[in-house]
């Protein structure tokens, strides 16, 4: 059965989106076109006839081999190719051509295995140090006033994420901040004079990024909990700064805010489940609630007494963004007179674990105060549900929406024991969610005879997710082996939440971008999956950030690049200085330009884009399409027809549902 989502007419354009159920499983695709009056009417067409491709069944894509030693080359780089997607920000020729290689000659796990320990060796990129330097190169102070400072955080991000040799750990904290989530749009988050430290206010997002994401995307998730809870970025964006404790008589009680997040999305969720993932129910069929409200006010009151790091003798004092925010004990709640209820306990109680009692609750000193915060961070950590739910969210962030029931139950085993007995660990965490087999399952790679060839057979939803509109730019640019005109080779852009609905640092709430339990309305809703789901339904959370305006702007973002070969990105600096930047990413397609200078080119150039851009999914009738419309309307040899080839060939493969959609 095959569903018609939406046909929604924008302006000049014309937005098609067909979510589409096929067979006895559910393949979420998605196609969105762009129709406008281009430049040339040839450039339209070819366009045009891919619109039928959203009512085409999930097939094959073909690998032609000569010998069973190219079968096993095929295999490798696609493997390659699959394991890169989700490892890095996009794979690159070069790249899917080494690991593909070791793939072949000693498998796919051990190959894998060794990549990642080589990631795990590599030191960390820094974000603050790229701004500084970015700054150094263009020779202005970073505390100039009236500059533009929201411009070099983002630049900063995209160059690491484009051009950074740590790619894992650098993808895996783009994963973890779509947990731990924090937004640059904060008070004082922006400003660019000194705060207590000496240096701008505005670095503290930044390393907020750096000192709780990247630097803990190898380490433990333990040291996440406790830097995110003493992060000023954090306390700033979730209230806890400044949080007093209570005042009866003045009817003034903690904020309740990250006592309420920080069990509902940093640690463990709503409701209680199984290490699979599988919700937890009474007798009666009821989900049951991991946290009532006295746990809520237990935490509220454990999260008092936090000040910026300055030199007042009280909770307040000036600002301070870049230093771990310290304990003004005064204001730490004592376990005295903080309820309304007369005989209150003289300890805090969470999840049934008393936190140890103060020597002298009238008497607190910062370090009983810090060790009974950590204390409380111990119980969160130790909790059950921890590992299930933040396996399920990792698993989902960084290969598929909808992990199986073993899937999730294997790392979460990984999650609460790493193998020497340690808890937390991200480092195998990570490597088990990208070793598992699972993660690889959403594309059979079969031999085939007469002639001789690899046909990839995707399986559909239950093993795929819709790309994340900051992966596609990520992975397009790197696959197309970009340089840059900026001085010392920095890839600069701005932020694209505009145009793609994402960007980082800009998350629209606590919640990120989408929910991890979104459906797009369409046959995903009432769908039974298979006994393997742990829900009992199907999510596609990207797809929240899919709606006709993203859709229609990224597209013609994406259509401006690709005709282009570049993005161009002009980088205002600001009216005191007076000057203006500008930075070019530029795509080397001179190869394939030559390979379509005869049409006959087109189908090994589509094998290479499907390789660098759909790991290997592109299907036959997705490829022959695109070769028919090309052959219809620029089959003449020349120049400007060889250059509608490379150019309508790769914006079709970008706007396929074989691309959108990661198998």
């Amino acid at each position: 059965m095959v569903t018609l989502g939406a046909i929604l007419p924008l302006s000049s354009h014309l937005i098609i989106i067909r979510p589409r159920l096929i067979a006895s499983r559910t393949f979420i695709s998605v196609v969105v076109m762009a129709l406008r009056v281009p430049r040339v009417w040839n450039r339209l067409a070819s366009l045009v006839v891919l619109a039928s491709l959203a009512m085409a069944t999930a097939s094959a894509g073909t690998f032609e081999a000569a010998d069973v030693r190219e079968v096993r080359e095929i295999r490798g780089k696609i493997r390659a190719a699959q394991f890169l997607s989700k490892a890095t920000f996009g794979p690159t020729q070069a790249e899917i051509d080494a690991l593909g290689t070791r793939i072949a000659q000693v498998g796919y796990r051990r190959a894998c295995n060794k990549w990642i320990d080589d990631q795990l060796a590599l030191p960390a990129s820094s974000h603050k140090q790229r701004i500084i330097d970015i700054f150094a190169t263009d020779g202005i102070a970073p505390d100039a006033s009236g500059r533009n400072v929201t411009r070099v955080r983002h630049q900063a991000w995209w160059d690491i994420a484009l051009q950074g040799e740590d790619q894992l750990r650098q993808k895996f904290a783009w994963a973890m901040s779509q947990i731990f989530v924090t937004s640059d749009s904060g008070a004082g988050f922006n400003t660019n004079t000194a705060d207590f430290s000496g240096n701008p206010s505005w670095y503290g997002p930044t390393n907020y990024y750096d000192e709780v994401l990247v630097q803990n995307a190898f380490g433990n998730y333990r040291e996440v909990l406790t830097d995110m809870t003493f992060s000023p970025v954090m306390g700033t964006y979730l209230s806890h700064l400044r949080n007093r404790k209570a005042d009866v008589p003045l009817q003034r009680f903690p904020d309740e805010n990250y006592a309420r997040e920080i069990m509902q999305l940093f640690s463990i969720g709503l409701y209680k489940l199984e290490l699979d993932g599988r919700l937890q129910r009474t007798d009666e069929g009821e989900l049951i609630p991991t946290y009532d409200n006295d746990e809520i006010k237990t935490l509220a009151r454990l999260f008092t007494g936090f000040k910026y790091e300055n030199d007042n003798n009280n909770i307040y004092g000036p600002r301070n963004l870049n230093d771990p925010m310290e304990i003004w004990a005064p204001e730490h709640d004592n376990n005295l007179a903080y309820s309304e209820e007369p005989g209150a306990p003289e300890t805090k109680e969470l999840f049934g674990t008393t936190l140890p009692p103060f020597a002298d609750p009238n008497a607190l000193t910062e370090a009983e105060v810090v060790a009974e915060i950590e204390a409380g961070l111990d119980v969160l950590f130790n909790h059950p549900n921890v590992a299930p739910f933040l396996c399920r969210l990792l698993i989902q962030r960084m290969v598929k929406s909808n992990p199986s029931r073993g899937y999730i139950r294997r790392v979460a085993r990984k999650f609460e024991d790493n193998g020497l007995g340690v808890r937390g660990d991200f480092a195998a965490v990570l490597k088990a969610i990208l070793l598992d087999p699972e993660a690889v399952r959403g594309m059979r790679l079969v031999r085939k005879r007469n002639p001789l060839r690899v046909e990839a057979v995707t399986r559909g939803s239950e093993y795929a997710r819709l790309r994340e509109p900051v992966l596609r730019v990520t992975s397009l640019i790197r696959a197309l082996n970009p340089s840059s005109d900026y001085p010392d080779g920095y890839m600069m852009m701005r932020n694209i939440d505009g145009d793609f609905g994402q960007s980082p640092y800009r998350s629209p709430s606590v919640f990120s971008f989408y929910l991890p339990d979104f459906q797009p309305p369409g046959p995903m809703i009432g769908h039974k999956p298979s006994r393997r789901n742990p829900q009992g339904a199907l999510y596609a959370p990207e797809f929240q950030v899919l709606n006709a305006v993203t859709a229609n702007r990224s597209i013609n973002r994406l259509m401006n690049w690709v005709r282009n070969r570049r993005v161009v990105t002009t980088l205002y600096n600001n009216s005191a200085d007076n000057i203006l930047l500008r930075c070019t990413i530029t795509f080397d397609l001179d190869t394939e330009y030559e390979s379509v200078r005869n049409i006959a080119g087109m189908p090994d150039l589509l094998k290479k884009f499907d390789l660098l851009l759909c790991c290997g999914s592109l299907s036959e009738e997705t490829k022959n399409t695109i070769i028919q419309a090309v052959q219809n309307h620029a089959a003449t040899e020349s120049n400007y027809h060889t250059e509608i080839r490379l150019e309508e060939s790769l914006l079709a493969v970008l706007i396929s549902p074989d691309c959108a959609i990661e198998e």
